[in-house]
C-alpha cells in the first residue's frame, strides 16, 4: 500500500527533490559570489546561515528520495523520518542560539529557525504517523518538505541579496 501511495505522489516528490538538489548547486554559486566576504572573522555567521540553508535543502532532497526507494516499508519510512525530523529539530534549536548572538531582526529568526523547526517537527510527526501506517503521513511529509524547501529558497535569496549589497574589497595586484 505504501508504494502505491508513493506512486500517486511521485511527481510531487520528484519536483521537490529536483528543487532541493538544484538549490544546493546554486549555493556553490552564492559562496563564489561571497568569496571576499566570507572570512575567518565571519565563520560563525557563515556556518549559521550558509550551512543551515544547505542542511534544509539536503533534508528536503533526502526526504523526497526516501519516497522513491523501491523497498521502503512503513517501518523504514517511520524510522527515517522520525529520527531525521528529531535531528532537524535539535539542529535548529542549536542554530537558534547562534543566530540569536547576531542580534538579527525578527524575520531572520523566523526564517532561519522558527519555520524550519516547524518543518522538521512535521517530518518527525509524519514518521510517527508512519508507525501506524496512516496514509496522512505522506501528506504531512509533503507539507513539511515544502515548508523546509521554502525556508531554504528564502534563505538562499536572502544571502544572495546580502552578499550582493556589500562592497567588494579592492582587487590585489
Amino acid at each position: 500500500m505504501l508504494l502505491q501511495l508513493f506512486h500517486v505522489w511521485r511527481d510531487f516528490f520528484i519536483v521537490t527533490a529536483t528543487a532541493g538538489a538544484t538549490l544546493i548547486g546554486a549555493m556553490f554559486v552564492v559562496v563564489s559570489i561571497a568569496v571576499g566576504i566570507l572570512t575567518r572573522d565571519r565563520s560563525a555567521a557563515a556556518h549559521a546561515y550558509l550551512t543551515s540553508t544547505l542542511v534544509h535543502l539536503g533534508a528536503v532532497l533526502l526526504a523526497s528520495l526516501l519516497t522513491m526507494a523501491p523497498s521502503v516499508t512503513w517501518l523504514s519510512f517511520a524510522v527515517v523520518l522520525t529520527v531525521g525530523g528529531a535531528i532537524g529539530v535539535v539542529y535548529v534549536a542549536v542554530l537558534a542560539t547562534t543566530v540569536h548572538r547576531f542580534r538579527v531582526d525578527w524575520t531572520d529568526t523566523l526564517w532561519y529557525t522558527g519555520l524550519p523547526v516547524i518543518g522538521y517537527a512535521g517530518l518527525a510527526a509524519a514518521g510517527i504517523l508512519g508507525f501506524i501506517a496512516n496514509f496522512h503521513a505522506v501528506e504531512l511529509l509533503a507539507a513539511a518538505s515544502v515548508l523546509v524547501l521554502i525556508c531554504g529558497v528564502h534563505n538562499a535569496w536572502d544571502m544572495i541579496l546580502a552578499f550582493a549589497a556589500r562592497p567588494r574589497p579592492p582587487a590585489k595586484e
